[in-house]
C-alpha cells in the first residue's frame, strides 16, 4: 500500500504474512526499493508493533523490514507481559497461543500500560502526519 500516494501514515501492527516464512515480506525487492525511495523523498516513516514472543510476527520479520527500509522503519517490540491476559475471542483462544494483537485483543486499556501507550503513539502519529493534509483533524 505504500506505493499509493494517499498513504501518508503507515503503521504495521504485527505483520504476520507470509505465515510460512518468518523473515518474509509480502513485497518484491523492486517494490521495497520504491517504498524506501518514497519514504526518503517524502520524509515518511513506518511505525511497526509486535510482542516479543509473537509466534506469527517474529523478530525475523522486523529485521527484514529494518534491512529493507533502514532508519525509516521504527519497530516497537513490547514484552509479552504487557499483553492483556483476560478472556479472548474464541479464535484467539483456540489458535493464537502467544500475545499477538497489540492494539486490539491484547490491548490493556488502562493508564500506564504499554499497549495503551502504543495505541496513543499510533493515534498521535496519524494526527501529526494527516494534519498537514487535513487541517481540521483534531479540531472537531
Amino acid at each position: 500500500m505504500m506505493l499509493e500516494p494517499a498513504l501518508l501514515a503507515p503503521v504495521l501492527s504485527q505483520p504476520s504474512l507470509p505465515l510460512d516464512n518468518p523473515a518474509g515480506i509480502e513485497s518484491s525487492a523492486d517494490e521495497l526499493a520504491q517504498v524506501r525511495s518514497r519514504l526518503e523523498h517524502e520524509d515518511l516513516t513506518v511505525l511497526a508493533y509486535r510482542f516479543a514472543g509473537d509466534s506469527f510476527c517474529r523478530a525475523e520479520r522486523f529485521a527484514a523490514y529494518q534491512s529493507a527500509l533502514g532508519d525509516r522503519f521504527i519497530g516497537r517490540v513490547l514484552p509479552d507481559t504487557a499483553a492483556n491476559t483476560g478472556p479472548k475471542p474464541p479464535f484467539f483462544e483456540q489458535f493464537v497461543k502467544t500475545p499477538h494483537s497489540v492494539v486490539t485483543v491484547h490491548l490493556v486499556d488502562e493508564a500506564g500500560q504499554l499497549t495503551l501507550a502504543a495505541r496513543d503513539e499510533i493515534l498521535a502519529f496519524f494526527q501529526k502526519r494527516l494534519k498537514s493534509v487535513l487541517p481540521t483533524i483534531g479540531h472537531r
